[in-house]
């Protein structure tokens, strides 16, 4: 059952004395003033639920308290790995959060904090959710972060079927990969002439298994990835050709004015989330939502929780997990089975790890052998140095005594440079040795 107090709420809309039309129509946009304080009773009691996630210190989404116990849920692509993540709780209480479990192909991840006496949101069946019910977003303050009407009941949706994100101002390889194929990766359909790829010697039917060493698993994963690098940036593209991998050096171009233009249409009224496509399954709203606040709940008239939001996904499109799927979710989120990824190392940055830093640390040593050892001869042929130059002045510059002079002296001249050497390598392999130690000091430690 609808809110009771919706109704007179739409006749005081219907009854506001004449006015201008730009005025009016200001008046009764959503997201003025007068109508998110209409649905301030609406988020209220699911305000309690909602905790603002700061990860390294800034905001970066929305969290729903889903269990007494310190369980929040929050969309897991805003979390940068190895970032410090917080939880803001109502009253300004801040706790340090741990990420149990992550499910990737819902873009959902599940922290725990130290805390027992949270207010758990309370859920209602998405089945409920129909196209035209006014929903809401809870906020930071007291009222709604926004509101909508739901777009599209909730439903299944293939991965394929999502339109292609196009990264703005990121790089261009030109290539259209095939949608069917059923292979990890992307296989590709067509090569776009004088594009990068085809500079790079990039053929139909290739498989496109990695860029620059990070994993390429479909269309969407490689887009995300090439939308990192700017143009003329040049990428290596491991493909795989007739059962054979190898190495290609893309420089990459500048995306066609027309492959951008439906992205430009889209972000009309909001910046969109980066990760807004792939969902397995979405309830559909036209909330205008900012990306940090995804991760919160999506609430109907009754202030009971239909799903999570997920991403804002277009101009009149933002996505919520429904909220069927998320409890039948949370089991496995709270168990283990879904335990997050360890961090991995950026394969174009130098290896930090402890078998490099003991093969330094032997270096070293090694090095510091060879100057001592270096040292002991140059003290030895300055002994005999000094006992030549005496023979020679014994000698009265005996022709034979001033030869072994000069022999021993350029000798003495020959380790002391050899000395110097060593020296030098023990001072490179110190400075080799801080430097991985000060970078494995930085590296988060992947969890065993």
């Amino acid at each position: 059952m609808k809110r009771s107090f919706f109704i007179p709420f739409v006749i005081a809309l219907l009854c506001l004395p004449p006015s201008p039309a730009l005025a009016q129509r200001d008046e009764l946009r959503r997201s003025s003033p007068k109508v998110l304080a209409a649905f301030g009773d609406v988020v209220a009691k699911p305000g309690k639920s909602l905790v603002r996630i700061q990860c390294n210190d800034k905001d970066a989404a929305l969290g729903t308290v889903v269990a007494a116990d310190g369980w929040v849920l929050t969309k897991a692509s805003l979390l940068p790995p190895g970032s410090k993540i917080l939880c803001k709780l109502p009253g300004d209480r801040k706790l340090e959060a741990k990420v149990i479990g992550v499910e990737e192909p819902h873009d959902l991840a599940l922290l725990k904090v130290a805390a027992n006496n949270l207010t758990p949101i309370e859920w209602k069946t998405s089945k409920e959710a129909t196209p035209g019910d006014w929903v809401a977003t809870p906020g930071d303050g007291k009222e709604p972060a926004g509101i909508g009407v739901v777009s599209v009941a909730a439903r299944s949706v293939s991965p394929r079927s999502y339109p292609r994100i196009l990264t703005a101002g990121g790089g261009f390889l030109g290539i259209t990969g095939d949608p069917e194929a059923d292979t990890e990766g992307v296989k590709i359909r067509a090569v776009q002439p004088n594009s990068a790829a085809d500079k790079a010697g990039l053929k139909v039917d290739d498989l496109i298994v990695a860029i620059n060493g990070k994993k390429v698993r479909d269309i969407e994963s490689l887009q995300e990835i090439l939308g990192k690098y700017k143009p003329e940036e040049t990428v290596t593209v491991r493909i795989k050709r007739d059962k054979e991998e190898k190495e290609l050096k893309a420089t990459l171009g500048k995306r066609p004015p027309e492959l951008s233009r439906g992205d430009f249409q889209n972000n009309l009224g909001s910046r969109l989330s980066d990760k807004r496509t792939g969902f397995p399954n979405i309830l559909q709203h036209d909330t205008v939502l900012n990306p940090p606040d995804c991760g919160g709940p999506l609430v109907d008239l009754d202030g009971k929780a239909v799903g999570i939001n997920i991403a804002r996904a277009g101009r009149v499109e933002s996505y919520a997990i429904p909220s069927d799927t998320v409890l039948a979710l949370l089991p496995d989120l709270k168990s283990g089975k879904l335990a997050p990824k360890p961090a991995v190392a950026d394969p174009t940055k130098p290896a930090v790890n402890e078998d490099k830093i003991a093969r330094l640390e032997a270096a070293l040593q090694q090095a510091e052998r060879k100057v001592a050892k270096v040292q002991e001869k140059s003290v030895t042929v300055k002994a005999l140095v000094k006992q030549a130059e005496e023979a020679k002045k014994l000698s009265d510059n005996d022709p034979d005594a001033a030869d072994v002079y000069r022999r021993a002296a350029k000798y003495a001249e020959s380790v002391e440079k050899q000395l110097a050497e060593a020296r030098q390598s023990v001072e490179k392999a110190r400075a080799e040795l801080k430097t991985a130690r000060d970078g494995q000091k930085k590296e988060p430690k992947a969890k065993k």
